[in-house]
């Protein structure tokens, strides 16, 4: 790609809305694993393969161009010169509210955006505004840096924005009330690793358990520390870990998700009590939680932390990841696959698969790729593999 086209790229790009950017970034992403994974058998040949490496050439500089358009696009588009710059706070139906320097502003959605405001607002973006009547109204997000989905319950193939512009994704479990579920954890991982932003794993509620349930919940947590995952084991009732997570935190945005009743605000009140985030207890029925947070807001903390806090949500599902997606998400995948007899492998089905062989070894935790098989739509209940029965709820 010469530098006109690149230059006009760029412009085509600045262009956009900040959804539009951030679809075809990972388009072009996914385009160039495509071509990656077409380098085998046939291809092989050399002619074939001069023609592949000079598609990805052209593919990692159009790339370059997805990367470099947010700095391109950071400046307001045409014809909102001079509109004030703030960061979404809270996001209601048709409106949002906006900290904007030292204000807080009621604002507006243009029709568009309100059209598709669940998968194009979220708490933590960056917008623009104008005046608007006697108020403010929206006009433009601008690019991010992370942006953490799931898929809509009701059509798998769209995406639900539930967090924008975050550094860590704070994936918070009960250890007892509700039950503890590792393959819930593992979609929300499958999630984080496509965000842009990094996950730290909080096990709330341990002052409920005996030393017998501590060994065997951190048995249960042990393959997401192998992996780097920070694991903080929290009590938001006596504050154990509370000086360990608000380390971890330290001039971060993150975004506490998790299910219901699994203590996300009660964990924000620990580390700021003037937070005063709304709680409530577990359900003595069913061991559910209740919904104790309606709508996700932003908090500021000591220590320049910012943290979003989310509804908790009892059905997370990543059904809009293709394979690749989900392999991704499952970390110690990764120095295996490539061993593997195709560039393509889903790591199923195939023969000469190196995923297979490293848990059949031990080298990859069982349950986790149960989990992984699960996901995959593969049968994540064989006995081999681990219980596949769990409920989230």
């Amino acid at each position: 790609m010469d530098k006109r086209a690149r230059r006009r790229l760029r412009g085509l790009l600045a262009e956009l809305d900040a959804g539009e950017r951030n679809r075809l970034t990972r388009r072009a992403a996914k385009l160039h694993k495509t071509a990656l994974r077409a380098m085998t058998g046939d291809a092989r040949r050399p002619e074939l393969q001069d023609f592949l490496l000079r598609l990805l050439d052209e593919q990692e500089e159009a790339a370059a161009c997805f990367a470099a358009a947010p700095d391109v696009a950071a400046a307001p588009p045409a014809g909102v010169y001079g509109s004030r710059r703030g960061t979404v706070v809270a996001v209601t139906a048709g409106a949002c509210v906006v900290q904007a320097g030292g204000d807080t502003l009621d604002a507006a959605l243009p029709a568009d955006l309100r059209r598709r405001q669940q998968s194009g607002l979220a708490v933590g973006d960056e917008v623009l505004l104008e005046p608007f009547g006697e108020g403010q109204r929206v006009t433009a997000v601008l690019p991010r840096r992370s942006l953490l989905t799931r898929a809509d319950p009701h059509d798998a193939r769209r995406a639900r924005a539930i967090a924008a512009n975050v550094d860590i994704v704070v994936v918070v479990v009960a250890t007892k009330a509700p039950p503890l579920h590792p393959r819930l954890i593992d979609r929300y991982l499958v999630a984080v690793e496509r965000s842009g932003a990094r996950a730290a794993l909080v096990a709330n509620k341990v002052d409920l358990l005996d030393d017998d349930e501590r060994r065997d919940v951190r048995a249960r947590l042990g393959p997401y520390r192998e992996l780097g995952v920070p694991v903080i084991d929290c009590s938001a009732a006596d504050g154990e870990g509370i000086e360990e997570l608000r380390a971890t935190l330290a001039g971060a945005t993150c975004v506490f998700v998790g299910q219901s009743g699994v203590g996300k605000s009660s964990l924000l009140n620990a580390l700021h009590a003037t937070a005063a985030a709304k709680t409530g207890a577990v359900r003595a029925g069913d061991g559910r939680g209740r919904h104790t947070t309606s709508a996700s807001s932003l908090y500021e903390l000591p220590g320049g932390v910012r943290v979003i806090d989310t509804p908790g949500i009892r059905q997370f599902s990543v059904d809009d990841a293709d394979a690749v997606t989900l392999a991704d998400g499952f970390a110690e995948f990764a120095p295996y696959a490539t061993r593997c007899r195709y560039r393509d492998c889903t790591h199923a089905h195939e023969p000469g698969c190196a995923v297979k062989a490293a848990v059949d070894d031990g080298a990859i935790a069982r349950a986790r790729y149960a989990s992984y098989r699960k996901l995959l739509g593969g049968d994540g209940d064989d006995p081999q593999l681990g219980d596949g029965a769990e409920n989230t709820g």
